[in-house]
């Protein structure tokens, strides 16, 4: 049976997040990454519904399988990106080799002054971006739903203070007040649009030849408060190799209520597209660890 994200528990407990994070800390990344290995084990045998969203996905990668060793390679690009977190949340940036593309319309909409919208996925590292928005003192806040996943956001904001104070919880009932507070006072607010929730309006898009549905909300909110949308992923290159990859993805538009849903399809399937262009050059970088595509779900299982 096909299971919607939020759905899923987190499958970590306390300690072992507090001991991988001591471990990252106090030794070298080198002997903390050798933790990933039994860890990327633990998941691959001990999680069906992981390895098959895995396998679901890679086969649809035109030079990829789906066979176990991809599966188990997925899984530890992920594990791999969470550690790294330890290191941008604690302002370890030397560790690493970044390289920025299209760093130029950040500093253009900064120029400007006023606010924009920042349209990622879990495509790569998210925590990479927001931890050098924090250490450039950019304007920039986050809007997520963060009771999901409580208690490795909880250890990880703990880490750096700051980052929990950039967060705009969508689960409170003034969220989207203070998100179009933030943007007239011209900041960047960052969000996440591959994955809706329950009673959001969904669009129907093609990713890598086959429908998944996306939220319609990240387009109509650009739309209603008339500011532009930058796309951007931080995918992880191996090793300790990073590339954050920034694009314009529409202009400040607004439109009346008749031509705003075709535009928001539109825009919506633009977004896609981009995803689906650095999943084809990063494939291991897409950590979305559900029945994305609902290959589970009865009426594709007969």
């Amino acid at each position: 049976m096909s299971q919607h994200w939020s759905d899923k528990k987190e499958r970590s407990n306390p300690a072992t997040l507090k001991f991988i994070c001591w471990i990252a800390l106090h030794t070298s990344r080198f002997f903390a990454h050798l933790w990933l290995y039994p860890i990327t084990l633990y998941f691959y045998l001990t999680s069906s519904a992981v390895r098959n969203a895995s396998h679901n996905y890679l086969r649809r990668i035109s030079r990829l399988t789906g066979n176990p060793w991809q599966v188990a390679k997925h899984i530890f690009c992920f594990s791999a990106t969470i550690l790294d977190r330890v290191y941008f949340l604690t302002d370890q940036f030397h560790r690493f080799k970044i390289t920025i593309h299209g760093i130029e319309h950040i500093e253009a909409q900064q120029a400007s002054g006023k606010g924009c919208i920042l349209l990622g996925a879990h495509l790569g590292s998210f925590e990479l971006l927001r931890a050098l928005a924090i250490q450039n003192k950019m304007p920039f806040k986050i809007l997520m739903y963060q009771d999901h996943n409580a208690m490795i956001t909880k250890i990880f904001n703990n880490l750096n203070p700051e980052a929990g104070k950039s967060v705009i919880n969508l689960a409170n009932d003034n969220a989207m007040l203070k998100m179009n507070e933030c943007l007239m006072a011209g900041d960047m607010v960052g969000m996440l649009g591959d994955r809706y929730v329950e009673n959001d309006k969904k669009i129907s898009c093609q990713l890598l030849n086959s429908p998944a549905d996306f939220p319609a909300g990240p387009i109509t909110l650009a739309t209603v408060t008339n500011v532009p949308v930058i796309f951007f992923c931080g995918v992880y290159c191996g090793k300790n190799k990073y590339e954050i990859h920034i694009e314009k993805l529409a202009e400040a538009t607004k439109l009346p209520r008749a031509q705003r849903d075709s535009y928001v399809n539109e825009m919506t399937q633009h977004y896609v597209n981009r995803i689906e262009y650095y999943l084809k050059k990063y494939p291991y970088n897409w950590f979305n660890f559900y029945d994305f595509w609902h290959d589970e779900s009865p009426e594709n299982t007969q």
